[in-house]
């Protein structure tokens, strides 16, 4: 009985640092996919080469702050996930090295009396601000991804070898750069232009002058079929190749398995990255409508909903009446 309970403490531990450790690597990787992605989207938005794009990324707090966020908050979750247990502990040990980082730079800057400006505040606040949100990210990430994990959902029971999400552990060191890079950007432009196609749909439908033009009409149902047929190819790709890679797998070997793992983790998430891109660069480059028509747009909407929900109180009215009698 005592060998049990020693081994599943050592199991524990062994899951916690493993848990920290992979999702710190993987944050380096989500951290670099943001780098590339982001740019791509502000030159695209903006008109500029991506030299400035990158440099106005760089400088953004307001991005800065969102993305370091978003990655701390996943990277806890992942850790939390597959620690299976003490998931704050081992979110902050994850996001441990920017949060030391920030805590130093927070500490040296005051030490030395800086007055150093990041945009338009002071050195100071802006790394204790990463350092905060960092703290909180990982608190709540890695919180969540212990309460979200359950037997069903692990795919490392029952393996007899160290997997990670039923893939051994090594293999690893070339599915981070090689195939989660590319699926982290693909997800992050797909995303985006999944929202912008929804913020111009609506655009579309609150602007009566925009509805006599062909272009708008062939746009407002191709681009969202071609964005959703990205998010189908990126989401399909990923679950197929972890299907491959699934350790004692039997289906795949040999040729055909290389040949699949090309595939659905190269080939997925590169098509879809082109289709989102497409999609978002011909919705930028879509016609302006008339000044001020929108106020029609809003009048006409209303006027119809108003109909609708008129013709709704009428009928229950009627079947109300109708029933009675």
């Amino acid at each position: 009985m005592d060998y049990i309970m020693n081994e599943e403490v050592t199991t524990s531990k062994k899951r916690i640092i493993g848990g920290a450790f992979f999702g710190l690597i993987l944050g380096g990787y989500i951290d670099n996919a943001f780098r590339f992605t982001i740019p791509n989207i502000l030159a695209m938005v903006q008109r500029i080469d991506i030299e400035t794009a990158r440099a106005n990324y760089e400088s953004s707090i307001i991005l800065s702050l969102i993305v370091r966020i978003v990655i701390a908050f996943f990277v806890a979750f992942v850790a939390g996930f597959i620690a299976r247990r003490k998931g704050v502990l081992t979110g902050l040990l994850a996001n441990s090295i920017y949060a030391l980082i920030f805590a130093g730079i927070l500490g040296f800057s005051i030490a030395k009396g800086m007055d150093k400006l990041v945009g338009n505040i002071s050195l100071q606040l802006y790394a204790f601000l990463q350092f905060l949100f960092i703290i909180l990210a990982s608190i709540c990430g890695g919180l969540l991804g212990e309460k979200y994990y359950t037997p069903d959902k692990d795919l490392d029971l029952e393996k007899d070898r160290l997997t990670v999400f039923g893939v051994r552990w090594p293999h690893y060191f070339w599915i981070l750069p090689f195939i989660f890079y590319p699926f982290l950007a693909s997800a992050i432009i797909v995303i985006y232009a999944g929202i912008l196609t929804f913020l111009v749909d609506f655009y579309f439908a609150i602007h009566p002058s925009l509805w006599i033009k062909i272009t708008w009409w062939v746009y407002f149902f191709i681009i969202p079929m071609v964005i959703f047929g990205a998010a189908w190819i990126m989401f399909g790709g990923f679950v197929r190749f972890y299907e491959v890679m699934q350790y004692k797998q039997v289906e795949s070997k040999g040729w055909k398995k290389f040949g699949q793992v090309l595939l659905y983790g190269i080939g997925a998430p590169i098509l879809s990255y082109a289709l989102a891109g497409f999609g978002a660069n011909v919705t930028h480059n879509m016609p302006r409508p008339a000044t001020g028509d929108w106020k029609i747009g809003v009048i006409l909407i209303l006027t119809i909903t108003i109909i609708a929900v008129i013709v709704s109180i009428f009928s229950w009215i009627k079947e109300k009446v109708f029933h009675r009698h």
